[in-house]
């Protein structure tokens, strides 16, 4: 089996005119917490349809765990346990019943878990789903999920409409889960989430992955800019460094990690009057998201 839980290749979901996810390519190492990070309508839920089956994509491939998501869909779901932005849950039904009913039909059900999870997260279990508010709602679909444990768990905006002790609690069921040895993908646009649980994640804008990358090396990225000979070629940037802009002899480009390892290479290939500064993830966001078009990558990183 492939250390990777998770791989997707050029993936695209296409719908009349539209075009929801474009050319996606993705890879999520085992035991690891991948976040997806981009804005409503970014394509991080089309995205996971995809990969689950409820949605059959355009064109493109992917795999969990060695199952191919577009032809093997139903072995793909019984790996996998996910909570949708928008859980559907039974209205009639009492909390307590809800935790009943999924952890018995689900073939790694754990009930004594669930009442654990609703216990710790100051559930009522006795109200009926109608009866709930939107946040109790939530907190018992999480209940649900956390409660099957999966060699996959796929999170889609998990912290929706909770207040700020529920989400950190939640966080920390993720991270409880990746100790088990768990995978969890974990879709959000809330960066501050992102950067506290994830070990690696990918950025998307209108449906397509512009930036992946370890997010230890993401707090490390430094952005250069330098005058460089027009004989310059970017196709010769060190491998992980990306091409953020050219124009004529003046180049910006993002280099991981501490800026001693790139001295040497970048006074051998002639740059000068550098200027350099420190870019995080809100940095590399607000690039993917503030301009009109996404900044082409010279490589992308691998999350190795």
């Amino acid at each position: 089996m492939s250390s990777k839980i998770l791989r997707v290749e050029s993936l695209s979901k296409r719908f009349g005119e539209f075009l929801a996810l474009d050319a996606c390519s993705v890879d999520i190492d085992q035991g690891c917490v991948f976040g997806l990070l981009g804005p409503n309508g970014a394509g991080k839920t089309t995205l996971i349809r995809c990969l689950l089956g409820y949605l059959k994509p355009t064109s493109g491939s992917a795999w969990i765990q060695d199952l191919d998501c577009i032809h093997e869909s139903v072995q793909v779901r019984r790996v996998v346990s996910y909570l949708p932005a928008e859980s559907k849950l039974f209205r009639m039904m009492r909390g307590k019943d809800c935790l009943e009913f999924f952890t018995t039909i689900h073939p790694r059900g754990d009930k004594p878990l669930a009442l654990s999870l609703a216990q710790r997260l100051d559930l009522d279990l006795n109200r009926r789903v109608a009866f709930m508010s939107t946040g109790m709602r939530q907190k018992l679909a999480i209940c649900c999920v956390m409660s099957c444990p999966s060699p996959l768990i796929v999170l889609d905006e998990p912290t929706a409409n909770l207040d700020p002790t529920v989400r950190a609690m939640v966080l920390d069921l993720v991270k409880e889960a990746k100790a088990r040895g768990a995978t969890i993908a974990f879709c959000s646009h809330v960066l501050s989430e992102i950067e506290e649980i994830c070990d690696a994640v990918a950025i998307l804008r209108r449906g397509r992955v512009v930036h992946t990358g370890l997010v230890a090396q993401i707090r490390q990225i430094h952005r250069i800019s330098a005058t460089v000979p027009e004989s310059f070629d970017p196709s010769t940037l060190p491998d992980e460094t990306q091409l953020v802009a050219r124009d004529h002899n003046r180049i910006t480009a993002d280099f991981p990690g501490t800026l001693d390892r790139y001295w040497k290479w970048l006074d051998r290939n002639g740059w000068t009057e550098l200027q350099a500064e420190l870019v995080g993830l809100r940095s590399l966001y607000e690039e993917h998201h503030s301009n009109p078009e996404p900044a082409a990558s010279h490589k992308s990183p691998s999350t190795n």
